[in-house]
């Protein structure tokens, strides 16, 4: 029987820098002669949902768990062959192939471990922290760049559902955490150790 292979969950608040993270340490794992899969819980938003009255979608039950389960369970038994993806700005879902081997998993979002931490086999989980002012700077860039919203709608949002959202569902992740990262950069080093990964020697 093939032995279950490790999965990292990467969580913290929105724009705290977990989609950078996970990148950074996608590459230092390839470093290392590993084959990661990155897996984002954004994809896994309802199709269908409709926002919360106090926390429009900054909450974990916006996020479809089963599905999520399901592609996750199936990854980690190298058994995945396509993953859900969510169109932030349609709201539509899709399916997207996996066009690579892999041999560990990184599954990185705000919403969605909240419904795993309890029972799924995590090999770790990781906590990033941020302060809200930069945090509000990059959400300005993204979402209005990349989302097409305007300024004072993240703004809003942000104040209105997303901080009190995150203070219900994505604080308490912290107490989960094995690291808790602060700076990125150091961060790395600790998570790469926490995996049992070490760069590879070429000479």
């Amino acid at each position: 029987m093939t032995p279950a292979l490790p999965v990292l969950c990467i969580c913290g608040p929105s724009a705290a820098g977990k989609t950078t993270f996970a990148a950074s340490l996608s590459r230092a794992l390839q470093d290392c002669g590993r084959q990661p899969l990155l897996i984002a819980c954004d994809d896994y938003y309802r199709q269908d949902w409709s926002p919360h009255p106090l926390f429009g979608f900054d909450t974990a039950d916006a996020i479809d768990d089963q599905a999520l389960r399901a592609d996750l369970s199936a990854a980690r038994q190298g058994q995945a062959q396509t993953l859900r993806l969510y169109d932030m700005r349609t709201r539509r879902v899709d399916r997207r192939p996996i066009q690579q081997p892999y041999d560990v998993i990184l599954l990185e979002g705000a919403y969605g471990p909240q419904h795993l931490v309890n029972d799924f086999p995590f090999s770790g989980v990781v906590y990033l922290e941020e302060s809200v002012p930069r945090r509000l700077w990059r959400r300005l860039r993204r979402d209005v760049r990349d989302r097409h919203r305007s300024p004072r709608y993240v703004i809003r949002q942000m104040f209105r559902e997303m901080l009190p959202g995150e203070r219900h569902f994505i604080q308490p992740l912290k107490q989960s955490a094995a690291v808790v990262i602060k700076d990125q950069a150091s961060g790395l080093v600790q998570v790469l150790a926490l995996l049992g990964s070490a760069p590879v020697d070429n000479d």
